[in-house]
């Protein structure tokens, strides 16, 4: 059954309209795969919050002995994966890095188990005639990356995370068999001696029931409005100062003097991931300093805003979902982006 269907954001990034059309098109497989069955729950982009960490988990098939992760892929061309499990895509004729999305759909993976394992007794009942609280523990969490059809996969042996999109259904089958396997008292797999344990009917439908409701919408990062400034008496215009254009700041490099009216000035979906030049971004905190983390393909970009009047370097200060670029020599403190709700 589908837990949450599959509703894609509007853009203008062409990178995202592809990603999309990759999430479309592996909901229709899973649709069609397990659509009717009320014994698996599929959810759809499903985008989980806890403070400032944020998992966007673009399929996830959840059932009594487990639960599996699909990462959607957009491949037009070809992947190739080395023996140390490093991935490279073809663009334009020519072999560049990307991040593992296999690790990517470990990390969302952990990141669900955490949320589980935090409400585990309001989710799951107590055994042993009500002495013992049941947890997720055990419970078993696989990946699998699916690559578009049209896509290429270069890799030599066994990849077992990774199929085409119209492969991923039966490679789903065969994780819910071992899963069920390993849940099973009497397995014989050394795995079921840490893993392996089975949901109640109940337990399901409270455990998926939760997950739709923790479910939190991606919304587009926009500048928040400005009041409009109160027109200048005639009296006054030729005895006031023009008043300066706004000042737009860039991920990297100087800040730049916007040249059109205010109306005009780039709002904050202007930043662009330096590994996929997707928008869809939000600022984190790191070892190092403010970051911009790419919701697409989970990359990193570093911020290094400077100041156009002295070019010193200018500091990140947080206020809730915004971000303020200051300048400590100049006094001076501007908006440069607003975190997506």
């Amino acid at each position: 059954m589908i837990a949450k269907d599959y509703a894609a954001l509007p853009t203008t990034d062409r990178f995202q309209r592809a990603g999309d059309e990759a999430e479309k098109q592996m909901a229709f497989y899973l649709k069609r795969a397990f659509g009717d069955d009320p014994a698996v729950h599929v959810f759809h982009n499903l985008r989980l919050e806890d403070g400032s960490d944020v998992a966007q988990i673009d399929h996830l098939i959840l059932h009594r002995h487990g639960a599996i992760i699909i990462e959607s892929k957009s491949v037009t061309s070809a992947v190739r994966i080395n023996e140390r499990d490093e991935w490279t895509r073809q663009w334009n004729g020519r072999w560049t890095g990307m991040p593992s999305p296999v690790l990517q759909a470990r990390r969302q993976a952990d990141f669900l188990r955490k949320q589980l394992r935090a409400r585990y007794a309001e989710l799951l009942d107590k055994a042993l005639f009500g002495l013992v609280q049941r947890g997720f523990g055990m419970f078993v969490f696989d990946v699998v990356v699916a690559i578009s059809d049209q896509g290429v996969i270069e890799h030599r042996g066994q990849l077992p995370e990774v199929r085409k999109a119209d492969q991923v259904a039966d490679r789903v089958r065969e994780l819910m068999r071992e899963q069920a396997g390993l849940a099973h008292p009497m397995s014989k797999d050394p795995r079921a001696k840490e893993w392996g344990m089975t949901l109640k009917p109940e337990e399901l439908i409270r455990t998926s029931a939760y997950l739709r409701n923790a479910h939190r919408e991606q919304q587009a990062s926009r500048e928040p409005p400005r009041p409009p400034s109160p027109a200048p008496r005639p009296a006054d215009r030729a005895s006031r100062p023009a008043t300066p254009a706004p000042e737009v700041y860039a991920a990297v490099g100087p800040v730049r003097r916007a040249d059109s009216a205010p109306a005009k000035v780039s709002s904050p979906s202007t930043f662009t991931c330096s590994k996929c030049a997707s928008e869809r971004l939000e600022v984190a905190y790191g070892q190092y300093g403010y970051y911009f983390k790419c919701l697409t393909c989970d990359g990193n970009t570093r911020i290094d805003l400077k100041c156009k009047t002295c070019n010193g370097k200018l500091r990140t200060r947080k206020s809730q979902r915004q971000f303020f670029a200051e300048c400590k020599t100049c006094d001076t403190s501007k908006l440069y982006f607003t975190n997506p709700s």
